[in-house]
């Protein structure tokens, strides 16, 4: 009956681990995620796998938002799990599907390394089985299966594991281990590493609160328990661990060298209002919208939540049950110090990051060094998986104890309502296909012979906007060449996201890296960049920007009225790009002074528009702002052009554009008259 037992399981898991997501993906034919997200974390792949091949100049520098540095360090950088596809890529030939394969072998991963490590906090085979099907399969991971970079997560239970038996046992030997599998867990990626690391340190606090007060130890009791065991090791065995300590920190030193180069040159941070957001509701732990039996009951109750798709946070009905009751059954029976951490941690990371009415504890970290970077908090269900399995493996073992027909009804019925639970979810894929004729359609434009400093820069004409600077990036990758063009986590100073086929973020972004390295106004090296950039795409370069820079200054006084009222306005087109109208105009200066681009005071000129309708009443407010993308000169004109959102149109009614210096006043109020557009 045992082997008839383990049989039934294993062909369970095999139907799991390989047709579940195998069917997710469509046979090969879907890929992971959008054509955002997913390719860029297929990029980055990608041009590990072109460095070793001798193809891409660094790990780090890569070939994006050039010549910009460090910009890895905008994002992700997945090198601990790059090993496979690497192998995948030398056997496919394909980066695409080397990415899927990659994707997959995650799920192999996740699973082994949660069930090696529940047998090790002494869990049976059979409930350690259960567990690790939750930790790799259970709703969040399919919710976040868009997101690559966080689907590696072999080390959250390694590191968690080897920690917490160090916490109990006091050898130093564990901690190295543990140590080990955390770098790992963050050159996988920062999100899962830092998420590890959190649950690490709550299990610390859990440790000496429970040890302190439960156990009635003073301070000098609780650091005796760490320091004597550390005195009785051998030499060799400290100098071994003093070694492993120092290796490790220079790992992930080098890991994060660049990460603070951003923070530094760039200046990224996240605000609290960016992180609130993304912090954990309530209610986001029974959000899943993707689920066919839950998101129903749920989409109606909790309708409310901003960034709702980061808050896909629900476990499922019965990985909840089955930890609830575990943990019931864990405190009921004093399971021992184990159950105390991975419990204790679970509730401590939970509680110091809930976010309810404006408040949340997290507050009080957020502006640390390392936490200031992670925006998006409610990922950590990703890691909360694994204290969550320790639980169901409480229940489930507590009741094989007492009861003799537990292991049937595991097989026979809680792994099924698993399977079904978890399998009854749609995974967010983009057709495989369309990621390949992008990069056709962009080949297809590239000039025939490119010279090997080119810098290509590619308009915005397919849409939408981060999917066309992904498939720049590609073809430039692709090429061995460079490119401005770029998507990722941050931009650079100066970048403007949307510009569709606006020339003029040409000149803007090259004026924009030479102020960001201190040589604005040098002619000589702007024309250097200028002489290797390839524009494509574009309908309105103005040539004179190959030779003359267009001017970019900064002025620290407000304008007078006077000075406004030199300007006139002049329509040129409207054209269609992506769905949207773009409307290209001129702004005449008939006066004697230039008009700056930008304000030392922070009251910059901009453009505003809005719709009239048919009677000529105003729709809208001048809600819309654009920044003038250069000084317009004395005695001369800028042009430039605005977007138009199709639902904001007024059919029959009349665009109206003005200009407004922020926080003084509006050219229409000072007599410049707006320039007024029929809408057809």
């Amino acid at each position: 009956m045992a082997l008839l037992r383990i049989l039934l399981l294993s062909l369970l898991l095999i139907f799991v681990l390989f047709a579940l997501p195998i069917e997710q993906l469509h046979h090969f034919t879907m890929m992971p995620g959008d054509i955002g997200d997913a390719r860029l974390n297929n990029y980055f792949l990608e041009n590990i796998y072109q460095f070793f091949a001798g193809n891409s100049e660094s790990l780090w520098h890569l070939g994006f938002f050039w010549p910009f540095p460090y910009v890895l360090g905008f994002s992700d950088n997945l090198f601990g799990s790059a090993p496979v596809y690497l192998i995948a890529r030398l056997f496919t030939g394909q980066s695409d599907t080397a990415f899927q394969i990659w994707f997959m072998f995650a799920y192999v991963v996740n699973f082994s390394a949660a069930y090696y490590s529940l047998r090790r906090l002494g869990r049976s085979q059979m409930a350690s089985t259960v567990g690790a099907l939750i930790f790799a399969f259970a709703l969040p991971t399919t919710a976040q299966a868009g997101h690559a970079q966080l689907h590696y997560r072999f080390g959250v239970p390694l590191a968690t594991t080897f920690f917490v038996l160090f916490l109990q046992r006091k050898e130093y030997r564990l901690l190295a281990i543990a140590g080990a599998w955390l770098v790992w867990q963050f050159y996988c990626g920062i999100y899962m590493g830092f998420f590890t690391l959190l649950l690490l340190v709550a299990a610390t606090a859990v440790h000496f609160l429970y040890t302190k007060y439960s156990l009635k130890c003073s301070f000098i009791l609780l650091l005796n328990e760490f320091i004597s065991p550390w005195k009785a090791q051998s030499k060799k065995d400290k100098i071994k661990f003093l070694i492993i300590l120092m290796a490790l920190f220079g790992a992930i030193l080098w890991l994060f060298y660049p990460y603070l180069q951003v923070s530094n040159i760039y200046g990224a941070k996240r605000t609290w209002g960016e992180i609130s957001t993304m912090l954990p509701r309530p209610q986001s732990y029974f959000l899943s919208d993707a689920s066919y039996f839950w998101s129903i009951p749920t989409a109606r109750i909790f309708s409310n939540i901003p960034m709702r798709h980061e808050h896909q946070m629900f476990i499922g009905f019965v990985p909840m049950f089955l930890s609830v009751l575990g943990f019931l059954l864990g405190s009921r029976k004093k399971n021992g110090h184990v159950f105390i951490l991975m419990s204790g941690m679970l509730g401590v990371v939970i509680l110091s990051t809930l976010y309810i009415n404006g408040f949340s504890l997290w507050y009080l970290v957020h502006n640390l060094p390392l936490c200031s970077a992670i925006r998006a908090m409610s990922r950590l269900d990703q890691v909360l998986l694994f204290p969550v399995a320790y639980l169901v493996c409480i229940c489930i073992d507590d009741l094989r104890t007492n009861h003799q027909c537990v292991n049937k009804f595991v097989i026979v019925i809680i792994v099924p309502l698993l399977i079904v639970e978890f399998s009854a979810t749609t995974m967010y894929v983009s057709s495989k296909k369309e990621w390949r004729e992008r990069l056709a359609i962009k080949e297809s434009v590239i000039p025939k012979h490119l010279a090997k400093d080119s810098i290509l820069f590619f308009s915005q004409n397919k849409g939408p906007w981060f999917a066309d600077e992904i498939d720049a990036m590609w073809v430039s990758l692709n090429h061995g060449v460079k490119t401005l063009n770029g998507y990722s986590g941050l931009f650079p100073p100066g970048y403007s996201p949307e510009y569709n086929k606006d020339c003029v973020e040409l000149p803007k972004r090259v004026l924009s890296y030479l102020s960001f390295i201190g040589k604005n106004g040098e002619t000589n090296k702007y024309l250097e960049l200028m002489n290797c950039i390839v524009p494509i795409g574009f309908e309105d370069c103005v040539p004179g920007w190959r030779t003359n820079p267009p001017s970019i200054t900064k002025i620290d006084r407000e304008y007078s009225a006077d000075e406004i009222r030199n300007l006139t306005y002049k329509f040129e087109s409207i054209m269609q790009v992506n769905g949207k109208s773009m409307v290209k105009f001129t702004i005449i200066n008939n006066g004697q002074a230039p008009i700056a681009a930008l304000s030392s005071i922070g009251k910059p000129m901009r453009i505003s528009w809005r719709f009239l309708a048919v009677n000529g009443e105003p729709v809208t407010g001048w809600d819309t702002r654009k920044d003038i993308p250069f000084d317009i000169p004395a005695n001369g004109e800028l042009t430039m052009q605005i977007p138009i959102k199709p639902e904001s149109e007024i059919k029959g009614g009349t665009l109206q554009i003005s200009i407004v210096q922020e926080g003084v006043f509006w050219g229409h109020d000072v007599g410049v008259e707006p320039l007024s557009i029929p809408w057809e």
